[in-house]
């Protein structure tokens, strides 16, 4: 009897932990955009505004080597997540992903933002991506997303 109860409670914390790790994990794929941008043919380079839930926001960057063009490497050099005050874009989130090329496709995110009780503004990404072709050739493209109107939160 007291051996089953434990591991009763073993089972039940590890079912914890893992439930834990899919709903941190699921998050980012439950966001949905709300500003979207994409360009290109060989290599498809877009920027998204997402929101995550409610009031809350981040910067997403997508750069891929389309099949069936050349043959490009491809990486995302910054994102940022961007308002409109006063007429100036003021950068609220930001990252840089690294050095690193990837074979077929790079996918960076900013960290979320919240609005909070902020007065209604407008937000963009902002992204800057590479691409090299097989002669080590590098493109480089800075884009953004449309804006779109925000908060307060709901």
């Amino acid at each position: 009897m007291r051996k089953n109860r434990q591991i009763k409670r073993i089972l039940t914390a590890a079912s914890a932990v893992a439930l834990g790790a899919t709903m941190l994990t699921a998050s980012p794929a439950a966001a949905a955009q709300i500003a979207h941008n994409c360009v290109g043919e060989q290599v498809v380079r877009c920027a998204n505004v997402e929101m995550s839930s409610p009031g809350v926001f981040n910067a997403h960057a997508r750069v891929t080597d389309s099949s069936g063009g050349g043959d490009y490497r491809v990486r995302v050099r910054e994102v940022y997540l961007e308002v409109l005050r006063d007429g100036v874009w003021w950068t609220v989130k930001d990252a840089y992903p690294g050095d690193a090329w990837e074979p077929v496709q790079a996918v960076h995110r900013t960290a979320s933002w919240s609005c909070g009780s902020s007065p209604q503004v407008s937000m963009r990404a902002k992204v800057t991506m590479e691409w090299e072709d097989q002669n080590y050739v590098i493109g480089r493209g800075t884009l953004t997303s449309g804006s779109v109107k925000v908060c307060p939160r709901t």
